[in-house]
């Protein structure tokens, strides 16, 4: 019993002890010190107000919109306010309302009549001079408080209304180099209000009214630009040049706005881009062995610059091919010339309005590389004609031709692309796409009825013609879609890179470039008075003669593809450096005019010559220098001032030119013709090189009459020619200058009788 009254007592007597030590228990962590006195971690220690930086920029009368203010604790964790209170330093310049609406002038406050308070904003005393004075412009700071603190300031620039933002031309008197620093864009921007009275933007010691200015370049890729600034002081808008090319710079004062255009900025474009392949401009390349093209390019100041989108282009792609990393590949045997251009809009873009100022917007060249890939090949022949339902084809590693196939309607044309893998027939009533691995019809498009002229490099545009209408479609050949332009034509060619089509008719040249779209030009007053008839194998046109494939005029592309060479009367070169001395820009100027009359013309692969042939004035070989390069700095176009050779076609007489054929390698070009009085003699030029070549004429063996269509094979070992009299396809030697075989295309017309091949096409074989 003792013990038990002991333990209660002693339990009484511990009780307030422990009941006093609980009481005196502090939670230390509420305290941002941690120490249990002092500013609590719920308590508001900063309001953040925004825009901070660029603050607000506001004309007179306009309403602008203070973000929601954020309050934090001392740890820098959001804090709760129950009400914020805005302040402004100016409440005659910049009024605000209970919910950070801001008045550029004075709110309605207390407004009789049921108007809503603050929802009419009343432009600043002396704001009716339109132009700044003590009262109408100035620099308020807006506040926004609670929980007994004061956010920082955000200035409101108050202003009369902004008419323009220019910057000054004289910014770049040059261009800026890749990598380097362009101008300061605030230095010379001029921000006007009405009547164009400038308004002070913080330049030169004078206040800034405007506020920060923010500028954008419509193509980033140009230049680089820093819109990071100190309040108030408007310095911002350093640039750092980019890529080669011009851009427009858009100016505003709001961050949230682009803003309008104000001024241009110019990187400097490539003076000279070099080319080689293991330090030459001449290279072997082997199938097994790619090899890749190492480019230096300078600009206008000299300076190196990388990075750039070239297109590289082979003038053999499907035997000797260059990527677009400038790597050479082989394929088959041949001989090519590759360049490389720098081409807006991928290289060296610009503004329409800006396109020549300081050398941007225009292309630039490249020496031109000849590659070769040696050895030989075998080819596959196929041959067709207007007046042959069939069109037939042989491997001449057998030697054996395949059984004609039958068309659904005759053709009026035969282009294979450049892949080998599909041959285009025109036709009145449709296109007809065939395979040319399996000589299997693949596609019948009835939309797109006509002349096939051309198929792009990459074999995904077809230029189709239809006389009849006179529609020149560019047709889409994966998705059968087209777009088209009018006009009546004949020929056409695509630049090697493909991103330019040249097509010409009897009046008109039309080109379409894929940055720039179409451009038409009229020279009818080069062209001869035609003496043949276009559309005449058609059911909807009369006469019922066979239609004539090589009607009309034609062209050639130069090496490098600056532009094409145009038959006439007088033979005509377009060039694509623009002349913008005008406005607007004179797209494939006239470049040049060779008073030699050509009907048919062809480019050497060499890219110096242009071999023409005329009824009336026989073989001209026309020798062109191509510069390399930039356009010229007077912007009226590249000139180009070619010399000619006139021989006479002897032992011949021809009715019409058909083809001049050059070789691959710039050897030896023929002409075919057609001619009543034939006596089976093709003529054989000898491509010199400088000054004049040899004219001479091979004999054909048999009953051959007419030379009509011809083509090399892509190794330089054959020409085949297709020829009336005897209706055969023979192979001419052309190191030797003989014919060494023929063979039957059997073709024959709607009464079984055998017609000539009009229309030839190759591509290589493989020999293993």
């Amino acid at each position: 019993m003792r013990r038990y009254l002991a333990f209660i007592a002693l339990f009484l007597f511990s009780l307030p002890i422990g009941i006093s030590i609980s009481g005196c228990a502090t939670n230390v962590g509420a305290y941002c010190n941690g120490l249990g006195y002092g500013p609590k971690t719920n308590a508001v220690a900063a309001i953040a107000l925004n825009p901070a930086t660029t603050g607000i920029s506001l004309s007179w009368g306009q309403i602008g919109q203070l973000s929601q203010p954020t309050a934090t604790n001392c740890k820098g964790q959001a804090a709760s306010v129950g009400k914020y209170t805005y302040g402004s330093s100016n409440l005659l310049l910049a009024d605000i309302s209970p919910t950070g609406g801001v008045c550029g002038g004075t709110w309605n406050r207390n407004s009789p009549g049921g108007i809503a308070d603050f929802t009419i904003c009343t432009p600043p005393a002396g704001s009716n001079t339109n132009q700044c004075n003590a009262t109408s412009c100035g620099v308020s700071q807006l506040t926004a408080s609670g929980g007994g603190v004061t956010s920082n300031p955000v200035p409101v620039y108050v202003h009369p209304p902004i008419t323009a933002i220019t910057i000054n031309p004289s910014a770049q008197t040059q261009c800026t180099s890749q990598n380097q620093a362009g101008p300061l864009l605030t230095s010379y921007t001029t921000v006007l209000g009405p009547n164009g009275i400038p308004i002070p933007n913080g330049l030169n010691g004078q206040p800034n009214y405007v506020g920060t200015i923010t500028y954008t370049a419509v193509n980033s890729a140009i230049v680089t630009i820093n819109n990071t600034s100190t309040t108030g002081t408007g310095v911002n808008g350093t640039t750092t040049a980019n890529m080669p090319g011009s851009t427009v710079i858009n100016a505003g004062v709001s961050i949230t706005s682009s803003g309008s255009a104000a001024g241009y900025f110019y990187t400097c474009p490539p003076k000279s881009i070099a080319l080689s392949i293991n330090g030459s401009d001449t290279a072997v390349v082997k199938p097994s062995a790619p090899q890749n093209i190492t480019g230096v390019i300078t600009d206008t100041n000299g300076e190196v610059l990388n990075g750039l989108t070239l297109d590289y282009a082979s003038t053999q792609p499907q035997e000797i091919a260059v990527s677009a990393a400038g790597q050479v590949s082989s394929t088959f045997p041949s001989e090519t010339a590759i360049t490389a251009i720098c081409q807006p809009a991928t290289c060296n873009p610009a503004p329409v309005s800006q396109i020549g100022v300081f050398g941007t917007g225009l292309p630039i060249v490249s020496n031109t590389l000849s590659v070769s890939s040696p050895g030989r090949s075998s080819n596959y022949l196929w041959m067709a004609s207007t007046q042959s339902q069939f069109f037939s084809a042989i491997d001449l590693t057998t030697g054996t031709p395949g059984s004609p196939v039958r068309l659904p309607y005759p053709p009026n044309s035969m282009v294979l692309d450049q892949g080998g893998t599909n041959l285009y027939f025109g036709s009145y009533r449709e296109l007809m796409i065939y395979s040319a691995v399996t000589n299997t019809l693949g596609k019948e498009d009835t939309s797109v009825p006509g002349v096939v002229l051309a198929v792009s490099p990459d074999s995904s545009t077809v230029v189709i013609n239809d006389q009849l209408r006179q529609v020149i479609y560019l047709y889409t050949s994966s998705s059968g879609a087209n777009t088209s332009i009018g006009g009546l034509a004949t020929r056409a060619a695509f630049s090697p890179d493909g991103k330019n089509v040249y097509i010409v008719g009897p009046d008109a040249l039309y080109v379409h470039n894929a940055s720039t779209g179409w451009s038409t030009y009229n020279i009818s007053t080069t062209q001869p008075t035609p003496s043949c008839t276009l559309n005449n194998n058609s059911p909807l046109a009369p006469g019922t003669a066979a239609y004539d494939p090589f009607c009309g005029p034609g062209l050639a592309i130069t090496v490098p593809s600056i532009g094409p060479f145009i038959t006439g009367t007088q033979t005509t070169a377009h060039a694509f450096c623009a002349n913008v001395t005008v406005n607007p820009p004179v797209y494939y100027p006239l470049a040049a005019t060779v008073g030699a009359a050509t009907d048919q013309v062809t480019a050497t692969y060499s890219g110096t010559h242009i071999l023409g042939a005329s009824v009336s004035q026989g073989f001209a070989d026309i020798n062109v220098a191509i510069p390399a390069g930039p356009c010229p700095t007077t912007n009226t176009g590249i000139t180009l001032t070619p010399t000619f050779n006139q021989l006479p076609l002897t032992g011949i007489s021809p009715s019409e030119i058909d083809q001049v054929v050059a070789s691959p390698n710039s050897a030896i070009a023929f002409v075919t013709y057609n001619s009543a009085s034939a006596t089976g003699l093709l003529p054989a030029y000898q491509i010199p090189s400088s000054g004049a070549g040899t004219l001479t004429n091979v004999q054909l063996s048999g009953g051959a009459r007419a030379p009509i269509a011809g083509v090399f094979s892509p190794d330089e070992t054959l020409f085949f020619v297709s020829t009336s009299g005897d209706n055969l396809v023979h192979f001419v030697d052309p190191s030797a200058l003989k014919d060494v075989q023929t063979i039957q295309p059997n073709l024959t017309d709607p009464n079984g009788n055998p017609v000539p091949a009009q229309m030839l096409a190759v591509k290589p074989r493989p020999t293993t």
